[in-house]
């Protein structure tokens, strides 16, 4: 008898297999940032004596006053601008202002404030634009200062602008 051995050879058949696993999604809800005016910036009133650029500081940690020998400064009236920051505990915001000059119109030619600063809960003075962290209370004070340009002949008067101050999360 004859032995016949037949071998087959094949793939083995594809197995159709489903997988599956489970993701998760999360989202944490933050505070959201406000920022309120409490004072504005004031330089006070000054008197430039003719012979240079008047230049007056606010200073952004304590809002004290102070000229240079171009400029006599009147009374005591004079202070940072002061403004309160809430937001999400000791997260960071950026803080920036939306140009580096401020410009003061009134009767005469505009007169400039530069150098400007920026202070949280009256620490030292940054420049902008500046980081900070917001404290565990959730609320922080920040104080706003800067160098003003009056030129040496100014036309005597009441001058005035706007700035933006921005604060967004990091």
């Amino acid at each position: 008898m004859g032995l016949v051995l037949a071998t087959a050879m094949s793939a083995a058949p594809a197995l159709a297999q489903d997988a599956s696993t489970q993701g998760s999604a999360s989202v944490a809800i933050a505070e959201p940032l406000s920022i309120t005016k409490v004072r504005d910036l004031d330089f006070g009133q000054i008197i430039p004596n003719g012979t240079g650029i008047a230049r007056v500081r606010i200073n952004s940690s304590n809002g004290n006053r102070s000229a240079n020998a171009n400029a006599t400064l009147i009374g005591t009236r004079g202070d940072r601008a002061t403004f309160t920051v809430v937001g999400e505990p000791r997260t960071q915001v950026n803080l920036s202002v939306a140009g580096p000059v401020i410009s003061l119109s009134g009767p005469g030619a505009t007169i400039t404030v530069d150098r400007l600063r920026a202070s949280r809960n009256n620490g030292g003075q940054r420049s902008l634009p500046r980081t900070f962290r917001i404290p565990r209370s959730g609320s922080m004070t920040i104080g706003f200062g800067g160098r003003l340009n009056a030129a040496p002949d100014q036309a005597p008067g009441i001058y005035s602008g706007d700035f933006e101050l921005t604060v967004v999360y990091q």
